[in-house]
């Protein structure tokens, strides 16, 4: 099978598309050709048998310099190609439509997201199917939505020693030290993702004598938020744990399992919607998670889910359930953490993920 898959970045180093450029590798792994066809391309492809091609952003195409490197891209590739996957744009699934019609092209489409807007329900009309990992991220009731699980990549994420733990004996069982707990907020800067909620829980539980450490990964994407991370940083400092918050800005990919390696709790302060990703980055890693995304009470084990999910803006409850995890030391329970990651090797693993995908394309 040969495929073209249609998307936002091609960008190895991206702190948050970087992650799918082990989706194309693996759909590389298993097709005689991948076409990617990126609005931006900032690296080169990584297996022989793929080709990028860019729209033109990175060379500050404007609009109908984009729509001319989209559509040349488009009539370059789909007639050598069996399908189309479109990544995340449904504007993309609408404008190769025409095209795809004509060359007797299925086009499917991987989507994960928060609202059903008019472009996903346009969209819904000219695909095969529509992919998304949990029914919560793609909210149109259609025989088309096809949940297959997320794709992490469990060789990458994986259960190591952190830096201030010890292996003892064959179960390597974690054995935590008397060092300070680190908690990690990971997302871009803006209010969505709830960085300041965190910073007022943490500060709290810092005032109790809980000796923790929060870092904030991610970067301003929009100028008009730059306003945010300053207001972050100051909230920091009234609130008397300025020594306590490292700032550490956008992470590459790559960085992002070393991150993880080195926390005991992941606290994700978005609201319901698709699986966020990074929790379940942190699962695979054994980090415990603690988030206010309603759509995991199903994914996380069953024993455990009411104390890992927090109501959504309500820090009250997010402080107790901090606290919960921090006096019964989660952290350390090796039953939860191998379950943890147990999830994602059974219902998230990218390797499935793709697998399923293939297969159903094949159909």
């Amino acid at each position: 099978m040969k495929i073209l898959v249609i998307t936002q970045k091609y960008d190895i180093n991206d702190s948050n598309l970087g992650a799918f450029i082990d989706w194309w590798d693996k759909l590389a792994e298993n097709m005689e050709k991948v076409y990617v066809l990126a609005l931006e391309k900032q690296s080169g492809p990584t297996k022989p048998n793929m080709e990028v091609l860019s729209m033109g952003k990175e060379n500050g195409a404007g609009f109908f310099r984009k729509i001319f490197g989209f559509y040349y891209g488009l009539f370059k590739t789909i007639g050598k190609v069996d399908v189309v996957l479109v990544h995340m744009i449904p504007k993309y699934v609408i404008l190769s439509f025409p095209i795809a019609i004509i060359f007797r092209k299925p086009i499917y489409l991987w989507y994960t997201g928060v609202s059903a807007n008019r472009d996903l329900r346009f969209a819904a009309y000219f695909c095969r199917k529509i992919f998304t990992a949990h029914e919560a991220a793609m909210r149109i009731n259609t025989p088309k939505r096809v949940v297959t699980g997320h794709g992490i990549d469990v060789n990458k994420f994986k259960c190591q020693m952190s830096l201030r733990r010890q292996s003892y004996g064959a179960s390597a069982t974690k054995v935590k030290s008397n060092d300070e707990i680190t908690i990690l907020s990971v997302g871009r800067v803006t209010p969505s993702k709830g960085h300041d909620l965190i910073i007022r829980a943490v500060s709290e539980l810092v005032k109790r004598d809980y000796d923790l450490k929060l870092k904030i990964i991610g970067g301003v994407i929009q100028d008009y938020h730059r306003p945010y991370l300053a207001e972050l940083k100051s909230l920091t400092q009234e609130s008397g744990i300025g020594d306590k918050v490292e700032f550490i800005g956008p992470a590459t990919f790559d960085k992002m399992p070393g991150y993880l390696n080195s926390a005991d709790i992941l606290i994700n302060a978005v609201p319901f919607g698709g699986l966020d990703k990074v929790v379940l980055e942190a699962m695979a890693s054994c980090v415990i998670p603690l988030t206010s995304n309603s759509a995991f009470t199903n994914v996380f084990p069953k024993d455990f889910s009411k104390n890992l999910i927090f109501g959504q803006n309500k820090i009250e409850d997010l402080k107790e359930k901090l606290k919960y995890i921090l006096d019964k030391k989660l952290y350390e329970n090796e039953i939860l953490r191998r379950e943890l990651r147990e999830v994602i090797v059974q219902n998230h693993n990218l390797n499935n993920l793709v697998d399923r995908i293939i297969k159903e394309m094949s159909r």
